[in-house]
């Protein structure tokens, strides 16, 4: 279950910079777009590349469950899980931000994404649970 929310996060967190990428298009400031500001195409590329990352740890989890080693698919599960949180965070952060004040209102749709971006990371444990549980899983197979 969470390899598979690990997924779904990473179609939110798609969204969520598409959303931003257009806002970014259309907000002019200066005579401007916003998305020709430099310093902010930085911040839109670490939001695709987070977004990517989560998706194909996301993707590995899930072929991992197929597969005889319940070891590496809990291992992978949680990778994905703790990615999609950490991912998640940053990634609704950014687009709040960027978005201005109006990021946090209801009429904005990135507002939406943000909360479900946060509801999925406290299901089936957040971002810290599983870091924890990797970290366990690396103590047990330093000491076997």
């Amino acid at each position: 279950a969470a390899a598979l929310i690990a997924v779904e996060a990473a179609g939110v967190m798609a969204a969520t910079t598409q959303c931003t990428v257009d806002y970014l298009k259309e907000r002019k400031q200066f005579g401007r777009p916003l998305g020709d500001f430099q310093a902010l195409q930085h911040r839109m590329t670490e939001m695709y590349m987070e977004t990517e990352l989560t998706r194909w740890l996301g993707y590995m989890a899930v072929v991992r469950q197929d597969g005889d080693d319940r070891s590496a698919a809990a291992r992978a599960a949680a990778q994905a899980k703790a990615k999609a949180g950490q991912a998640g965070r940053l990634i609704g952060q950014e687009a709040v931000q960027l978005h201005g004040g109006m990021g946090v209102t209801d009429e904005m749709f990135v507002s939406h994404l943000f909360k479900r971006l946060t509801m999925i990371d406290h299901v089936f444990g957040d971002a810290a649970h599983h870091v924890e549980r990797l970290a366990d899983m690396d103590i047990g197979d330093a000491a076997a």
